[in-house]
């Protein structure tokens, strides 16, 4: 399905009108008790009795935002039935505080996000009825950069999609290439990490017959020299976590081949840069393996020697994340003027923030004020949490410079600790947990499908955005308490 924006309304299949509470509507409507709330649709056949008319609620005028209308538009592609096409008429914009631009794009983001499928492996091909929505507005260009983010979003859900079994780490790193051609963007794949002293990758990846791989991806503007400052992209990119030989049980490992997403994330905001033309220079830093149960995998006891010359004690070969970023992180923060991590990294952070939310630590106020702005511009809802220094008496060993593992409770702020060990306190460092909204396991909603939600590359590409703007390099400022 593709979204495109016109300025001339155009027959179509299906129209969708969007209608604030309050504003009159047919008796059609009113027996079917529309009230015009946030995301209701009502459809109802137009006056020649051909098209259908989607009357979409957005509630009350001067309060819809952004999300508002990407939900509604993400209603109407849902409640568009067998219609191939589907026109999208913008609201009068009197009383509300989004331009015609913002709204046009809220727009499209929600449609393309909606119409999302994954039909990979159904026999009958059937990725849905609807071909084509058009967004009525003369925004082309606003709208023709929020549809890049959103394609990246998509090929981070198609990534993380992929079977485990199909998605090894030296497949991954393929597809990577193959973007990286196709995007105009720089890639190197690493067969042998031990060789760039990435202890923790190699410790992890032991365990499975598919081997690591560890991807560098970059993009730069055309005119951009050498010595330009760059933004580093770190992404965990497990591709199927086993929990090693500390085994997860069956229903803890069904959504497990969502452990890349983190990695995802960064390769889908990776390939939107290019078409957005950001004057940012972006290193992404992927390291990819399997956490499988063999009998040269990582045991319960050994220690990990890091590339900085620090050990760790695993205690649970199922907190393998952690181990595998620990050495990424050191060479990112050396190459990097501030280091973003992306990660599907603890349970702890669905238990604190609910299945839809991710989290975010940061040892620096303005960088984290950045992600969250990118967050709130994206509509991906991100919480920050603080780097709680007394709870880093959890991570002490007695053979090690500390374990891998921590206490059940504040899990979330203990991993993000364990990360922060690796980078320098004068490099910006932000780490997102997205464990719990990388993987949708509840059914659709809103603009989000089952299965892989591509979370966190809108986010990404929104901070980048704003780093790109400002003039002013990140700069370390006093962490949270």
């Amino acid at each position: 399905m593709r979204v495109v924006a016109e300025a001339q309304r155009r027959p179509a299949d299906a129209v969708a009108r969007l209608r604030y509470a309050g504003t009159p509507v047919s008796t059609f409507c009113r027996r079917r008790g529309f009230l015009a709330r946030p995301g209701q649709v009502v459809a109802e056949p137009d006056q020649d009795g051909r098209a259908v008319v989607l009357n979409v609620g957005l509630g009350p005028s001067g309060s819809a935002t952004a999300a508002t209308f990407r939900r509604a538009a993400a209603a109407a592609v849902r409640a568009a039935g067998p219609a191939r096409t589907l026109r999208l008429d913008l609201a009068p914009l009197d009383g509300d505080d989004l331009s015609e631009a913002d709204q046009a794009c809220a727009l499209a983001e929600g449609a393309a996000l909606a119409g999302y499928r994954y039909g990979g492996h159904r026999s009958d091909g059937r990725t849905g009825t609807l071909r084509e929505v058009v967004v009525v507005t003369g925004a082309h260009e606003a709208v023709a950069a929020a549809l890049a983010a959103c394609a990246g979003t998509c090929l981070a859900r198609d990534l993380v999609n992929c079977p485990g079994g199909e998605l090894t780490p030296p497949e991954f790193a393929r597809r990577i290439q193959r973007i990286a051609e196709r995007e105009g963007l720089t890639c190197a794949v690493h067969e042998d990490p031990g060789e760039l002293g990435l202890a923790g990758l190699v410790a992890v990846g032991r365990g499975s017959r598919q081997p690591p791989r560890f991807v560098r991806l970059s993009h730069g503007p055309a005119d951009a020299d050498d010595d330009q400052p760059s933004i580093g992209l770190v992404g965990k990119g497990i591709t199927f976590d086993s929990g090693g030989l500390s085994l997860k049980p069956t229903e803890r490992m069904r959504s497990m081949k969502s452990d890349m997403g983190g990695a995802a994330a960064v390769v889908g905001a990776l390939a939107a840069l290019p078409r957005l033309g950001l004057p940012v220079r972006v290193d992404a830093f992927l390291p990819l393996a399997e956490n499988m149960p063999d009998g040269a995998a990582l045991r319960v006891g050994d220690v990990v020697r890091h590339v900085d010359g620090s050990s760790t004690e695993i205690v649970d070969t199922d907190n393998e994340g952690r181990v595998v970023l620990a050495d990424v992180l050191v060479h990112a923060a050396e190459r990097c003027e501030a280091v973003l991590d992306v990660a599907t990294l603890t349970s702890a952070v669905a238990q604190a923030l609910g299945t839809r939310a991710g989290a975010v630590f940061a040892n620096d106020e303005q960088l984290a004020g950045t992600v969250l702005a990118g967050a709130a511009r994206a509509g991906e809802p991100l919480w920050r949490l603080p780097l709680l220094t007394a709870e880093r008496r959890h991570l002490r060993s007695a053979v090690a410079d500390r374990v891998n593992a921590s206490h059940r409770e504040g899990d979330a702020v203990q991993a993000a600790l364990f990360l922060q060990e690796f980078v320098p306190a004068t490099t910006p460092w932000a780490h997102l947990d997205i464990a719990a909204a990388a993987f949708n396991a509840e059914g659709p909603y809103d603009e989000i499908p089952h299965g892989g939600t591509g979370f966190g590359v809108r986010t990404l590409v929104e901070a980048l955005k704003l780093l790109s703007a400002d003039a002013a390099a990140p700069t370390c400022g006093p962490s949270a308490p």
